[in-house]
């Protein structure tokens, strides 16, 4: 099958790995994972290490797919699954020299929905669907001739591989070790204990050592407890994990594999999130020149039909409509300051709908000083991040969080609380080398407390507030730094 064309560089110590991805941005996107997936290898090939990538071949995977020109092996492989066998095509596509191989089963991914057909309803054949992927995957070097050191998989969707390769499914990968990496540890893969039958792993790992947890089969737990390695995406995450608050249950698992967890920040992509250079903002900045950002600011108002108040500091959120990001928080809190004319509130993202009916009642209490678009908008969430003074990500809690990130390289100061990569990223402004503003305990009074503060430097201290905007634009959190984190925890288990 022909390559990607784009050679890896010259590296003597080149590591050969697989990342194992159930979503794989621009192909398919519901959350992080689908960021990390493409840029962490595209990031590693950068460094001189053959990084490829495989997933499900969704619908809207096919279409995207043939777009960019997916060429397709001629021979499909086999895969067996609670006794039904599984044609499993394979396609090759060069991602900007990114070979991703998509893995085709049309009665288990020819679908309109990825995990279910709404956010609030699974597939109920996921068992089945997630077992053959990560069998699909482990078959998948032997069909395109290739053997990794290394097959790193992500979240419960790939949890199985690191048990499959443990005990031998795929005996020509001998050598091959596994990293596994838990994006967030609430969404585990839970299923009746008659759906390991599906996955092939012997029936005595059924048990609360191995593969069983509070009497299901759990395929998180499962690539925790036989994978060589394990990550997470942050460091603070990393230790929260390991408490009761923040495990989900799994805190005591966590702790007894504790010797083999890390936690590496997670980057972003720093020329798909470049204000200097973004296609989607009607003017362009960068930190030597900041009158874009005011232009952007001026556009944002004008797009969301905000009253053309210049006292008022522009609030903006990208998020899921959850109680996880704090969205209740922000509504309860705010009125006061918009009465007052101290802010303008704009949110991007869909979610709940009992928090999107409080969003709208906001909206009406507050024309032309809320607005709110339900629902994925690409081109609006850079413009929102760039036109807005300030960005709220108040989550209960948050593995690692991009958006944060992506706000103080706009120059927008990211008012988070103090969790997970929250408080990896973001340093208060009050110890005087600060980018943002933190919060602790998860109460009303707490978050109106620092949502005053922050107005208040916005309002009587501009040159405070623009001294922190430039620490945040420069500040380096590109995809390279940490994907030198991820080869040397390669390294660590593949050569001596």
């Amino acid at each position: 099958m022909p390559e990607s064309t784009a050679a890896v560089p010259a590296n003597p110590r080149c590591i050969a790995v697989l990342h194992i991805a159930s979503e794989v941005a621009p192909f398919i996107k519901s959350g992080g994972l689908a960021d990390v997936a493409q840029a962490l290898p595209a990031a590693l090939r950068r460094l001189g290490h053959d990084a490829r990538v495989c997933l499900p071949c969704y619908k809207r995977v096919y279409l995207e797919a043939d777009r960019r020109g997916v060429r397709w092996l001629p021979q499909p492989m086999i895969i067996e699954s609670g006794g039904v066998d599984h044609r499993v095509g394979i396609g090759l596509v060069d991602l900007d020299g990114l070979p991703v191989y998509l893995l085709a089963c049309n009665e288990l991914y020819d679908r309109d929905g990825l995990y279910g057909p709404s956010q609030h309803q699974d597939y109920e054949d996921n068992a089945r669907r997630f077992s053959v992927f990560s069998k699909a995957a482990l078959a998948l070097p032997g069909a395109i001739g290739w053997a990794p050191h290394i097959v790193h998989a992500h979240d419960w969707q790939a949890g199985l591989v690191p048990a499959l390769l443990e005990r031998g499914f795929n005996r020509a990968l001998p050598a091959t070790r596994s990293v596994f990496t838990i994006h967030n540890i609430a969404f585990q893969g839970s299923f009746p204990p008659h759906d390991m039958r599906l996955a092939g792993l012997d029936p005595w790992l059924y048990n609360p050592m191995h593969c069983e947890h509070f009497g299901r089969f759990n395929m998180l737990k499962t690539g925790i407890v036989f994978a060589d390695r394990v990550t997470t995406v942050s460091r603070r995450y990393a230790e929260e994990i390991q408490t009761s608050e923040f495990g989900w249950t799994l805190d005591a698992v966590i702790r007894h594999h504790a010797y083999k967890l890390s936690g590496i920040t997670n980057g972003i992509d720093p020329i798909a999130w470049n204000p200097a250079t973004d296609p989607h903002l009607p003017a362009r900045y960068d930190v030597q020149d900041l009158a874009g950002k005011r232009a952007c600011k001026q556009a944002l108002r004008s797009e969301c039909g905000l009253a053309p108040y210049e006292g008022a500091c522009l609030v903006g959120m990208v998020s899921r409509l959850t109680e996880q990001k704090g969205v209740d928080l922000v509504i309860d809190a705010v009125s006061p300051y918009i009465l007052a004319g101290r802010m303008q509130l704009v949110v991007v993202g869909s979610g709940d709908l009992y928090l999107e009916h409080r969003l709208h009642a906001l909206q009406q209490r507050h024309p032309g000083w809320v607005y709110v678009w339900y629902g994925y908008n690409e081109g609006l969430a850079h413009r929102c991040i760039a036109g807005s003074d300030l960005f709220l990500m108040p989550s209960r809690f948050e593995p690692c969080g991009l958006t944060q990130m992506y706000a103080m390289r706009y120059g927008t100061l990211p008012l988070v609380r103090y969790t997970g990569g929250l408080a990896d990223t973001v340093v208060d402004v009050t110890t005087g080398a600060g980018n943002g503003f933190t919060f602790g305990p998860v109460d009303l009074g707490h978050f109106s407390s620092v949502l005053d503060r922050a107005l208040g430097l916005y309002q009587y201290f501009p040159a405070e507030w623009a001294a922190a905007q430039r620490r945040g634009m420069t500040t380096d959190f590109s995809w390279d730094r940490a994907a030198q984190h991820y080869a040397e925890l390669y390294r660590s288990i593949t050569w001596p």
